[in-house]
């Protein structure tokens, strides 16, 4: 993944201890919120795919899915680690750059990635989110917002939502939703619904300002309503 100033060593490590279950667990509700968007069957396109675990799990739900990366061990790397998924069609992983895609407007139905755009500057934010809405009707992205509190890889933008609703609309993208992940504990005790697949999807907004890391769901110039 092109993370900006993060190392070579770092990323690596943290890839080496990347595992599905984690990733299930901890992506559910960015999962389920593609899932909301587009039925199984359709194409998907990973923009800065890491560790491949998110693209692995939704071709396991029955989408298509381009796994992109720039960098070549990273390619490598998943391709090696998720052969069977590879060999059998369920997954694609190309090194490609996230501001040059190759394909043609419209090839995909979503554009997503997960923890990418917050290592980048604004102009290579609005550049690559330009570029995804240009393959894909809609463009769903996940980044830790201003009540995260973290720097994992320490050059980590902590932005808040009304920056990355200024740069989505600045790429000429339509904020459809936002939804919370990450919520403080206390959350917690409200009643377990409210934490549901469904739940969560359709909470009113209070619950999502609430979350530490912000899902955007997009919608690509010419199919916004």
């Amino acid at each position: 993944m092109a993370h900006g100033n993060v190392g070579a060593s770092a990323w690596a490590d943290f890839v080496r201890r990347d595992n599905l279950f984690e990733n299930a667990v901890r992506l559910r509700y960015f999962i389920w919120t593609i899932a909301a968007c587009t039925d199984p069957g359709a194409r998907l396109l990973e923009t800065g795919c890491g560790s491949g675990a998110t693209s692995v799990l939704l071709s396991d739900l029955g989408y298509q899915v381009t796994a992109v990366d720039i960098d070549e061990g990273v390619v490598a790397g998943v391709r090696d680690r998720y052969d069977a998924w590879v060999r059998d069609g369920r997954l694609s992983v190309e090194q490609i750059d996230m501001l040059a895609l190759p394909w043609r407007s419209r090839e995909f139905s979503i554009a997503f990635h997960q923890g990418v755009l917050e290592h980048f500057p604004d102009e290579m934010i609005v550049a690559a989110l330009r570029e995804q809405a240009r393959v894909a009707d809609r463009v769903v992205f996940d980044v830790p917002n201003a009540k995260y509190g973290e720097r994992p890889f320490g050059d980590e933008r902590l932005l808040p939502v009304r920056k990355w609703r200024s740069m989505i609309e600045e790429a000429g993208l339509t904020v459809e939703r936002v939804v919370g992940r990450g919520f403080p504990r206390w959350c917690y005790m409200l009643p377990y619904g409210v934490f549901a697949r469904w739940g969560v999807l359709r909470a009113p907004g209070l619950l999502a300002k609430m979350g530490h890391v912000s899902i955007f769901v997009c919608r690509s110039p010419d199919t916004a309503s």
